[in-house]
């Protein structure tokens, strides 16, 4: 017959394990999590120490995390907690990790399997270890151990028990506060993005303020908060415009960086007023520091004249501008040049020609006519013409990337999508 003190005492530990699984449940810190599982462990096994080590796949070691012991003074638990590793399958720890089941340990001193190495580091003299794996979904996550009885010479099977469920609890503990960091550090990185898309949209010119219905107008939508896609309007002392714009290789934060580097690359050589084939190789030339050959940009770069419709240009592997006017859309001749940062000299030819009254000129990048719908089918190159065709000048930049839009429908934007037109009333 059980004795009603063997009674109390297992229901008092039960009573704990209860309380340990209600207090593991509300930690959501992994800071906060480790001395409170060892503070739990202690009290369910009645232990005078305690210890947690966590299985690093990467290296396939144990590293120890945490210990407490009220006996020790803050100098012998700081020795043992710097750079303490135990490789699978030595100690009692590296022991329990490699076979994964509980062990019981009624005399450690005279266990081989038992290492000396935290005593020495701490002071502390362990009699025995009760010690199990800390396993979830059958991924091991490290090891809890306790150390010396305090109210017998060494722990018993019901000890065991009640810390192999602890092993459980913790499991569990360990994996949510894991998911919990995670879902932090997510938060924390679209908070970045954010700022940094809010950020990206301050290097978006504002839309220059002609005479009449005259029009320099732009409009860029990255895939992601940030993206490669460029445009600018940069006024010259001559009353010109330089207009440009430029489609950086890949997508996302990388792009975006070596986007922002080009426009300032671009603002610095814009103050040297040249024709746009001579602005390019400058460009090229600064802008192959930076990108070393490993990335590029295609561009168009424009000089416009306002008040006469002349226009001079330039382009760098870029697709050639539309021309539209009323049922038309006509791609111009495509002079010569290298998308940019390919090679460290290059050069590019200039061609020119004059905006008449009611039409406008068209720049796309191709997240326009590469949009894709939902069934994968793309915009394509046919539907964009026919697009401009349909809707005219003016506006023919708004209208088509509402087409692309609407094309696009609820599926996400698989590049960059950027616009820039020019209109001459």
């Amino acid at each position: 017959m059980i004795g009603g003190g063997v009674l109390n005492t297992q229901a008092n530990r039960l009573k704990k394990l209860i309380q340990a699984n209600q207090v593991l449940a509300s930690i959501e810190s992994l800071v906060d999590l480790l001395p409170q599982l060892l503070r739990l462990a202690q009290d369910v096994t009645g232990a005078q120490a305690s210890s947690i080590l966590l299985y690093n796949e990467d290296k396939n070691v144990l590293e120890f995390a945490w210990a407490m012991n009220d006996m020790l003074g803050d100098k012998a638990m700081k020795n043992l907690k710097t750079g303490f590793e135990l490789p699978m399958g030595q100690g009692i720890a590296g022991w329990v990790a490699e076979h994964r089941e509980a062990l019981n340990v009624v005399d450690a001193q005279n266990d081989e399997r038992f290492s000396k190495v935290a005593d020495k580091k701490s002071g502390f003299v362990t009699r025995c270890i009760l010690c199990t794996p800390i396993i979830h979904q059958d991924k091991l996550l490290g090891v809890v151990q306790v150390l010396n009885s305090l109210d017998k010479d060494c722990f018993g099977r019901e000890d065991k028990e009640l810390l192999e469920s602890f092993g459980h609890l913790a499991g569990v503990a360990l994996v949510r506060s894991e998911l919990m960091l995670q879902r932090l550090n997510q938060q924390k990185f679209e908070t970045q993005l954010e700022a940094a898309s809010r950020l990206q949209k301050q290097f978006n010119p504002r839309q220059p303020e002609l005479e009449g219905e005259n029009l320099i107008w732009g409009s860029s939508v990255p895939a992601q908060f940030v993206g490669g896609d460029l445009y600018d309007f940069i006024p010259n002392s001559d009353g010109s415009w330089y207009i440009y714009l430029a489609d950086v290789s890949g997508k996302g934060l990388p792009a975006a960086l070596i986007m922002s580097a080009l426009w300032t690359r671009i603002r610095a050589e814009a103050l040297v007023e040249r024709t746009p084939g001579e602005m390019l190789k400058a460009v090229n030339r600064g802008a192959y520091e930076f990108m070393g050959g490993e990335v590029f940009a295609t561009m168009v770069l424009l000089r416009y004249y306002p008040e006469t419709g002349k226009c001079e240009y330039a382009v760098a592997g870029h697709p050639s501008p539309l021309l539209v006017s009323a049922g038309k859309a006509d791609p111009l001749e495509r002079p010569f040049g290298l998308p940019v940062g390919i090679l460290d000299d290059g050069d590019f030819g200039t061609n020119d020609f004059h905006l008449d009254r009611g039409q406008s000129l068209i720049i796309v990048t191709d997240g326009v006519d590469e949009a894709r719908a939902g069934d994968g089918q793309f915009f394509g190159e046919e539907r964009m013409v026919e697009t401009l065709k349909q809707v005219g000048a003016p506006r023919a930049g708004e209208k088509l990337l509402k087409a692309v839009a609407d094309w696009r429908g609820d599926t996400p934007p698989n590049d960059d999508t950027t616009v820039v037109e020019i209109f001459r009333a």
